[in-house]
């Protein structure tokens, strides 16, 4: 994601892993920088359930308006996808 520091991003992730400690330890030694919030260690959790997400991994972007603009979108399509969508506020 050094890529597109300094421009109008921001990445975010939901984790439903039973073990909170673990998820911590992982994101510690990966050096994920990015926020990311516990979903109660289930997919029945509160922002699963909000977002109606069906299978994990799944990746949505949103624009700079909060509208959700591609969702589910497979890895490789996530930086395409950002970069659409960052040409859109120049």
């Amino acid at each position: 994601m050094k890529r597109l520091s300094g421009k109008p991003f921001a990445l975010v992730g939901v984790n439903s892993d039973e073990d909170r400690e673990a998820v911590k330890k992982v994101m510690a030694d990966e050096k994920m920088t990015w926020r990311s919030w516990w979903d109660e260690g289930n997919i029945d959790g509160p922002i699963h359930t909000t977002w109606q997400i069906q299978e994990r991994p799944s990746i949505h972007i949103l624009d700079a308006k909060g509208v959700i603009r591609y969702k589910n979108i497979s890895t490789e399509d996530v930086d395409a996808s950002i970069d659409t969508l960052l040409s859109e506020l120049e």
